[in-house]
């Protein structure tokens, strides 16, 4: 975790701003300002707003970065049209958040909501948490965009930007690898839909660069398979408005 880098920062806009806090969002189960468990950061029990107060000399308010983008979403962005709103970011892994009736959902002893670690598949894929078939070993964009790097023989460092130009060139070389992609995901989603029924499911994080392939199979999936409890005629499933930004613009007002 880049602590330091974070610090860094701070204490640099402090030279040209006045302000007493700042919101930080990020990925993990966080609770009273200490990251419990973050399986993707690699850390654990972890007190970040004591050392960044320590350090910056500012109040830091610390919360998961999913919930900080659903919040960015509902005040400001996609979210704001409904009440009951469901809420995803498919990036390294899967966060999640529910709104409910206006305000967002949360466990008493811990945040909740790790959509991410519901498992799929039995004896699937290990997870960093340490189980096995979670679906974000599945449905995280990071894990599309392995198998395609994969499939195509690239550098894992290759920019987003060239990968989706290799993929328009790729054309049905990958087409397989989109359709198993969507099957997850439309798995997951749909038992998170059965369980929730919301007016709309957003969905953030890295999956927002690659929605213009992705979104409306995804949709469609859905809608025609038999996923549903109760079928619906249609669906608003919408890539949030403020792509990656979510999370920054909701740590903000947290």
């Amino acid at each position: 975790m880049q602590f330091g880098y974070i610090v860094e920062i701070i204490n640099k806009l402090k030279e040209k701003y006045e302000f007493e806090k700042f919101g930080l969002g990020m990925a993990g189960s966080i609770s009273k300002g200490t990251v419990l468990k973050s399986v993707n950061l690699g850390i654990k029990e972890y007190n970040i707003t004591e050392k960044l107060e320590k350090e910056t000399g500012l109040k830091v308010n610390v919360k998961n970065d999913a919930k900080c983008a659903a919040l960015a979403e509902y005040k400001f962005g996609k979210c704001k049209n409904y009440k009951n709103v469901l809420f995803l970011t498919l990036g390294t892994g899967i966060g999640g958040a529910y709104i409910y009736n206006g305000s967002l959902m949360e466990g008493s002893n811990f945040e909740g909501f790790e959509f991410g670690h519901m498992i799929i598949k039995e004896n699937g894929l290990l997870c960093n948490c340490g189980k096995k078939g979670c679906f974000e070993k599945y449905a995280g964009i990071l894990a599309f965009k392995r198998k395609i790097i994969e499939r195509l023989g690239l550098s894992y460092e290759i920019s987003g930007h060239d990968l989706r130009a290799e993929m328009k060139k790729a054309g049905d070389k990958i087409l397989d690898i989109q359709e198993e992609y969507i099957n997850d995901l439309a798995l997951g989603l749909s038992n998170l839909i059965n369980i929730f029924e919301p007016d709309s499911v957003i969905i953030g994080g890295g999956f927002a660069r690659y929605d213009y392939i992705l979104l409306e199979p995804l949709k469609q999936k859905i809608l025609n398979s038999n996923l549903l409890f109760n079928p619906r005629e249609d669906i608003v499933i919408e890539s949030a408005e403020f792509g990656n930004d979510a999370g920054m613009i909701g740590a903000s007002i947290i």
